[in-house]
């Protein structure tokens, strides 16, 4: 098993309060904590391993102080799941913990996926030293590196990794013919997404891990959300990519989405009044203009507010939120009618130019929470989709097309 599933599958077997209650000592769960110590350290080497060959793919080389900090704490966990008796457990799990913390201040600000590593480590050692306060903290400090990594590595699942292929290759004679040339950025980028693949996969196991370990503590999450990564045609037999992986978060139960810090909240199809197109102003004390003052007070709009004209219709909106203040900006768009089938995304109502299409905005740097409208002459479909930096797909609903 690998180390960052060996909690959620423990989780999903026994229950995350079980998990949560084995983590922490209890003594009647003392087989469990056995089972979830004896799985992580039979395959947290791996991890390591792991690590940097990704750093060496994107050339995010791992600061030596973070790799000694990292595996020594690692062998302070291993140690913690063989003590003989509690008071020797508890030292090694409070050494762990710290050589952990100084992983996570060593870890390379250009890496967030080994912040996520790291934070994730001391997160299960607060826990499992009896210190479940401390363990939100490290929770959440976890999904924002988790969430950035994921979503900085996305784009390079993808055309995108060959395009820095290209760049990184310099032009010499020694490749010989062009031909030979676009075979070596393919290999080079065939590496690269190799690479892209392992953070994706690191960063979605980091995600899930976070999120069985909160709702174990009893942290409100909300529904349950089922994660799916769409491969792009032609990765699993080496090929050139052409287009780019996306995860896809859908409601396994109605209620906003929660996907690391992220919640997205679609709100109901509600009648929306038109808007007229602004006329010339009235001469001031005409019965005219007192007619159109009364008006523009009695309705929401204002011929004024240099909105533009509109007939009545419906409307929906959607709430993203960050726990924290983004970093880089988002690019969030709105659409409706975009569902999840035979791994494709298929857009299920065309629309009509004048009124359909996309509503989008941006979540600044720094900023929190960001929210999309969107306008239809008739009530229409009841599916939507946000669309983040085009690689994250939000779903409203698990339907599919007919």
């Amino acid at each position: 098993m690998e180390p960052l599933t060996a909690i959620v599958t423990i989780a999903a077997k026994y229950g995350a309060s079980q998990l949560i209650r084995a983590l922490t000592g209890n003594d009647e769960l003392s087989g469990l904590a056995s089972e979830l110590l004896g799985e992580l350290v039979a395959s947290e080497d791996r991890l390591s391993e792991q690590l940097a060959g990704i750093g060496r793919q994107l050339e995010e080389l791992l600061d030596q102080r973070y790799t000694i900090a990292l595996r020594a704490g690692q062998r302070a966990l291993r140690d913690a799941s063989t003590a003989p008796e509690p008071n020797s457990r508890a030292a090694e799990l409070a050494r762990a913990r710290d050589l952990f913390r100084e992983a996570a201040a060593a870890a390379s600000a250009k890496s967030p996926l080994q912040i996520a590593v790291a934070e994730r480590y001391v997160a299960l050692c607060s826990l499992s030293a009896g210190r479940p306060d401390a363990v939100p903290a490290a929770l959440a400090t976890v999904n924002d590196a988790a969430f950035r990594a994921l979503t900085e590595a996305l784009p390079l699942f993808g055309p995108q990794a060959y395009e820095k292929a290209r760049k990184q290759l310099p032009r010499s004679s020694r490749l010989g013919l062009r031909g030979r040339r676009e075979e070596r950025i393919d290999e080079l980028g065939s590496d690269l997404v190799d690479a892209v693949d392992d953070v994706v996969d690191l960063s979605l196991n980091l995600l899930a891990e976070s999120e069985a370990l909160a709702r174990g503590l009893g942290q409100d999450l909300g529904p349950e959300t089922d994660v799916d990564l769409i491969l792009p045609a032609g990765y699993e037999d080496d090929e050139r990519l052409a287009r780019t992986a996306q995860v896809v978060v859908r409601p396994a139960t109605p209620g906003p989405l929660r996907f690391g810090p992220l919640t997205v909240a679609f709100g109901e199809i509600k009648p929306a009044p038109g808007r007229p197109s602004p006329a010339a102003p009235e001469q001031p004390g005409t019965a005219a203009a007192v007619v159109a003052a009364e008006l523009a007070r009695a309705q929401p709009w204002s011929p004024q507010d240099g909105m533009p004209a509109r007939p009545p219709g419906f409307e929906v909106e959607v709430l993203v939120r960050s726990d924290f203040p983004v970093a880089p900006a988002l690019v969030v768009s709105l659409r409706p009618g975009l569902v999840l089938a035979d791994e494709v995304l298929l857009e299920v109502m065309p629309g009509r130019p004048a009124f359909t299409g996309v509503a989008s905005g941006m979540l600044a740097a720094r900023m929190q929470e960001i929210r999309l409208s969107y306008f239809h002459p008739e009530r229409f479909v009841n599916d939507w989709t946000v669309n983040i930096n085009n690689v994250l797909i939000f779903q409203s609903s698990d339907s599919r097309p007919s």
